[in-house]
């Protein structure tokens, strides 16, 4: 009897486990907000062939498991309602499951980095606003911080209702967010929060993001050789099969010979996506894959403290993360962003960050439904998380309430619209500029104008109707405005609302003269084809050089002769120059300026009659001299004497020797080796990271500045090419 017992046991369990499972994602757990007004996928496996059915609000939907036991269907929209109803889903081959305290209301997907992940106990009045937060019908999850080399399909967490408990831990400005929307629309709110401190967009991204935008087709490649999906993976790794199949036939021919055998041809690291968190897509594989195609009504980013060097490429980015979300959600879902704070980033330069936020407003301008929130006003400058939290959640809020949900509330501050030369003033025009003032009741600050001679002056402003005029009387005549062009920017003009304006530049200066000529006599007669404002941070391997050219370019006449005219100025210091001028090493104009890749530029070799003129101490300067050579180079490079340079050693200094990894770290060298000299150097812009910049020899390290980084010891760093 007990023999027969245990049989029958042993039958139970094992029926029992290997029964159909009913699985749904963890996003449907109990205390969930399903979206309102909208179709809501409800997804899952159970056995293939299982018929799975879904009850939920008088709804009553099937849908029939895959061969794989995938199975998805779509309720109806429906109306918000705070009353919690249960989400019944039962099968033919399974047990039965169900989800319990669900609402009907909002939902939004809440994303980026530590300002997004900052947790109510860390904001600034936050323990009187935790003690309130007791919010029944707001719903709160938080994606644990995991990473994943492929797409995750479960993620360990759970919705909760906002209590004191809940809150504390959760995003500040998500919270702050929904709190806004929960009042002020009268319904549920659900917050689907995905971020991680310290991440950079890219491992955000999916890999269908990365497609169609050439400033990231290195990415996409990248991404693209580790997907097993891709044609290039395919060929990849069916190349390695066939290896693997040959060195097996081997190794059986060896097994019967009892002959020697060598080891199995290792597998392509190219094809595993290895790398840590920061490695692209790795993030929406972890994060937000398994989320997808749960119904959201939209998302909000604070993001891009981790990208901030990068510009206008930035742009491209946030528009391929939207790009993907949007194509794996099926819909173009709103998406607004809080432009990152003003804040002391070490001795960078400090142009770098009003470029970073002209980029995030060219978002707005050319992403469709976008929408920036602006906290200039609201900042800790030595402090890259500002305490105050509620100030972004809020004026997200107000983003969505005027975009998405049409309600009567202004959401932006004033933003430039037109331009008009009045003599020796200029009048900007803003919109959303209802009742313009400023925050202290002082003139408007931050703004600076220029004219013909391209320097930018402090500017006075004065405010009219909705317009702010400016003059200056170090600028006769006016052509060109930037506002708030500063790290530190924390300008003092508003709307009527109290919305803070938003950083830009506009007008246009004349194109730049030859510079050199008042320093240099032997510069005369030469015309300007390219001039840069090097940036301290490059990456032209993504993103070429944005030139400012000149007659030289427009109109490019034969030319015998070519120089280089680079200014270096420290702040509080005198301006350092390096002239160089030498026979033309090429008739292609597009081959002179910064040798990328794209422009097939790459010269490491002797020069004729090379002519240098430098006020840096110890410079050799000469004229018509048979001692110049240049190294050109896209890529990396190493210290040996390719060229075989008298007197260049085998360490990095005027002799050289280019490498085939193109794009790579990329030089820019003028020397005169007849003097062992370098006369100028511009390296490191081809691989993203701090430029090395410098006249003369370095006076530490590698000669030829190779690997200094110190392109932030500069505030001026200027080059002009020059042509006759």
């Amino acid at each position: 009897m007990i023999r027969t017992a245990c049989i029958a046991l042993l039958t139970f369990v094992s029926a029992s486990a290997f029964a159909a499972q009913l699985v749904l994602p963890t996003v449907f757990s109990d205390h969930m907000v399903l979206q309102r007004e909208q179709a809501v996928p409800v997804w899952g496996t159970s056995e293939p062939g299982d018929t799975v059915t879904v009850e939920f609000a008088g709804q009553k939907k099937t849908a029939t498991a895959d061969s794989e036991g995938k199975w998805s269907l779509k309720l109806d929209p429906m109306s918000a309602s705070a009353e919690p109803q249960t989400l019944t889903i039962s099968s033919r081959l399974a047990s039965s499951t169900s989800r319990t305290n669900v609402l009907v209301g909002e939902v939004w997907l809440c994303s980026g980095q530590s300002n997004m992940q900052w947790s109510m106990d860390r904001t600034e009045n936050g323990a009187a606003a935790i003690a309130a937060a007791t919010h029944p019908h707001i719903r709160l999850y938080n994606t644990p911080r995991v990473p994943s080399a492929s797409p995750n399909a479960t993620i360990d967490a759970k919705w909760t209702p906002c209590n004191p408990g809940t809150a504390k831990g959760f995003s500040a400005v998500a919270y702050y967010f929904g709190r806004k929307l929960n009042q002020d629309l009268g319904v549920p709110v659900g917050l689907l929060l995905s971020a991680w401190g310290g991440t950079r967009i890219e491992p955000w991204t999916p890999p269908c993001g990365f497609e169609g935008i050439k400033s990231l087709a290195d990415i996409h490649r990248q991404v693209q050789s580790t997907l097993p999906s891709s044609p290039a993976y395919k060929k990849a790794l069916g190349a390695y099969v066939g290896k693997i199949a040959e060195w097996t036939q081997t190794a059986e021919q060896a097994l019967e010979s009892e002959s020697y055998l060598d080891a199995p041809p290792a597998f392509p690291s190219s094809l595993i996506l290895g790398g840590s968190h920061q490695t692209p897509t790795k993030l929406y594989n972890g994060m937000i894959h398994a989320h997808v195609p749960y119904a959201i009504r939209g998302a909000i980013w604070y993001q891009g403290e981790s990208n901030h060097t990068e510009g206008m490429l930035y742009r491209d980015k946030t528009e391929a993360l939207l790009n993907g979300w949007r194509k794996l959600w099926g819909y173009d879902f709103p998406y607004y962003f809080v432009q990152i704070a003003p804040f002391q980033y070490g001795q960078e330069d400090p142009t770098i960050m009003a470029r970073f936020w002209e980029a995030q407003a060219e978002i707005v301008k050319t992403v469709p439904n976008t929408g920036m929130a602006v906290v200039s006003d609201y900042t800790t400058l030595n402090d890259i998380h500002p305490p105050n939290k509620l100030i972004p959640g809020t004026r997200l809020a107000l983003l969505a309430e005027a975009n998405t949900y049409g309600m009567d509330v202004v959401s932006t501050g004033p933003v430039f619209s037109s331009l008009e030369l009045l003599g020796d003033k200029l009048k900007v025009v803003f919109d959303s500029a209802e009742g313009l003032t400023t925050r202290d009741g002082k003139a408007p600050d931050w703004f600076e104008i220029a004219g013909e001679e391209r320097e930018f002056k402090k500017a006075s402003a004065e405010i009219s109707g909705n317009a702010v005029i400016l003059s200056s009387e170090e600028v006769a005549k006016p052509l060109a405005v930037r506002f708030a062009w500063h790290k530190l920017a924390t300008p003092n003009l508003a709307n009527g609302a109290g919305l803070p304006a938003v950083t830009f530049r506009a007008g246009e200066l004349p194109a730049p003269a030859n510079p050199a000529v008042e320093l240099v006599p032997e510069a005369a007669g030469y015309r300007t084809v390219y001039q840069l404002d090097i940036p301290a941070n490059a990456d032209f391997s993504k993103k070429a050089p944005e030139y400012t050219t000149g007659e030289g370019a427009t109109e490019p006449a034969p030319f015998s002769r070519i120089a280089y005219f680079l200014e270096l100025q420290k702040a509080g210091g005198t301006k350092q120059y390096a002239f160089a001028a030498m026979d033309r090493f090429t008739g292609d104009i597009e081959k002179i300026g910064i040798p990328v890749a794209s422009s097939g530029a790459r010269f490491m070799q002797k020069v004729s009659n090379l002519t240098v003129r430098s006020n840096v101490k110890g410079v050799t300067p000469c004229t018509g001299s048979d001692g110049g050579n240049i190294e050109f180079w896209p890529g990396n490079y190493g210290g040996g004497n390719e060229k075989g340079i008298p007197g260049a050693s085998d360490d990095y200094d005027f002799g050289d020797a280019g490498a085939q990894h193109i794009p790579g770290y990329g030089c820019m060298q003028v020397h005169n080796w007849k003097a062992k000299q370098t006369v100028f150097a511009i390296n490191k812009w081809g691989g993203g990271g701090t430029v090395d910049i410098g006249i003369g020899n370095a006076p530490r390290g590698k000669k030829d500045w190779t690997f200094l980084q110190n392109a932030n010891d500069y505030t001026l760093r200027r080059l002009t090419v020059m042509v006759k």
